[in-house]
């Protein structure tokens, strides 16, 4: 009788952890952590033009305040990049257009638990680089990667360091006809 008692808890647990989500579960099998940034790109209503930009929503999901370094400073420069794919397959990465720096400091923008910070990704070509070639319309899948490295402290404390992605999502993208 124990050896079926012990045969049936065995199965219960082996059914258990192929039914528990694995994306929830580190390498090792253990639960893995709760993300503390979330990145996403807001939806597009339309098509993005050169008029227009994608809005990059960057979320502190963590339960203490974080910083997160000032775009406008190198730490916080080309935190951003975009992957696209076109319909044919073909891939690429947008990233900001490199800039030397005549002023710098590691500036911060603090987010509290539950707080979003936005900034954007345009197709101005004298700011963002690596965007297909269009003439007219196109459909990209997009996602997002938010990239931290750095380790300055900002007035006592560490910014936030990591990478994390968005999900995929579909956009059009318009671009006048070169005449």
């Amino acid at each position: 009788m124990r050896i079926i008692v012990a045969l049936v808890f065995a199965m219960f647990v082996w059914v258990g952890l192929a039914i528990y989500p694995k994306a929830a579960r580190s390498d090792s099998g253990e639960a893995a952590a709760k993300p503390d940034v979330k990145v996403a790109l807001a939806i597009v209503e339309g098509t993005v033009s050169t008029e227009t930009a994608l809005h990059v929503i960057i979320e502190n999901s963590s339960s203490v305040p974080q910083k997160h370094f000032a775009e406008w400073n190198s730490w916080g420069y080309d935190n951003l990049t975009l992957q696209w794919t076109d319909a044919q397959g073909k891939t690429g990465v947008v990233q900001k257009v490199p800039m030397a720096w005549d002023r710098n400091a590691p500036t911060s923008v603090t987010l509290s638990p539950g707080e979003s910070l936005v900034r954007d990704i345009s197709l101005d070509p004298k700011v963002w680089t690596g965007w297909p070639t269009v003439q007219g319309a196109t459909n990209l899948k997009v996602k997002v990667t938010y990239h931290v490295t750095g380790e300055p402290k900002i007035n006592g404390a560490d910014a936030w360091t990591g990478t994390v992605v968005s999900k995929e999502q579909a956009i059009a993208v318009w671009q006048p006809v070169a005449h």
